[in-house]
């Protein structure tokens, strides 16, 4: 819509127009999405780059903080990182794995999205990431499968599937799986199981179940859950929570 307004001022006649900006409504809760359209919520403990789907120019600042209460002395691991839609359907994001006080890695990820029949209903795309250690000759490279459904107005999954390609002093690959499904309570709030496997590899096995509740706001949102973390080491208790804010 265009508005015009003419002034008249003798013996000049000035007329203005003033073209109203049409700008893409935000989704205020697109911070915990996995995608937009089918509407499918994001694991709390891997996550994705923005949303499968996103446009361009969309941004994101997120950190996941986990810690298991019963270690002494008590160790935080949280991980800002920055998350950038730099075209339609494509994202890019820089993190920075941290324990305490210390920066523990460096980590890249970019992810794209797949062309799918029925994009009420199904989504998919892939993701990669590299993940090297902070003054350690260790690193680690990941390639995603990633593929969400909607079946109905209360229940969506989601699925992260690949290879992880291990460089320590030996080298070695391992299968990696992350399925969550999510219960729509409301726009608002989603109940989540998240489970997440990788397989031996260099550094060893592990598994992780954390049932998470996900609270939505306008562009400031809450994601938390505690479960359970089974090493080839040890065994505990895990809380986590995952706050983003999108601008």
């Amino acid at each position: 819509m265009n508005l015009s307004i003419s002034l008249v001022v003798a013996p000049l006649s000035i007329s203005l127009t003033f073209a109203q900006v049409t700008q893409r409504p935000h989704d205020p809760d697109e911070g915990t999405l996995s995608s937009i359209k089918p509407r499918i919520p994001e694991p709390m403990v891997v996550d994705l780059i923005r949303p499968l789907g996103a446009k361009r120019g969309e941004f994101e600042v997120n950190s996941l903080f986990r810690l298991n209460p019963t270690q002494r002395p008590r160790q935080l691991q949280w991980a800002p990182e920055v998350e950038y839609a730099f075209w339609d359907g494509y994202g890019v994001e820089f993190e920075v794995p941290s324990e305490n006080a210390r920066i523990a890695n460096w980590k890249g990820a970019l992810q794209g999205t797949l062309p799918g029949p029925h994009p009420t209903k199904f989504i998919h795309g892939w993701q990669a990431i590299g993940e090297v250690a902070r003054g350690r000759e260790v690193a680690q490279i990941d390639m995603l499968y990633l593929a969400g459904a909607r079946w109905h107005r209360h229940w969506s999954a989601f699925s992260m599937t690949g290879l992880r390609r291990e460089l320590h002093d030996t080298s070695g690959s391992a299968f990696l799986g992350n399925y969550s499904l999510f219960f729509h309570q409301r726009d608002s709030v989603t109940y989540g199981l998240e489970s997440n496997f990788k397989s031996r590899g260099v550094s060893g096995p592990t598994r992780l179940f954390m049932p998470q509740v996900q609270l939505r706001g306008n562009r400031l949102n809450l994601q938390f859950g505690a479960g359970w973390l089974s090493t080839s080491r040890a065994h505990a208790l895990q809380i986590g929570w995952r706050l983003s804010r999108e601008f």
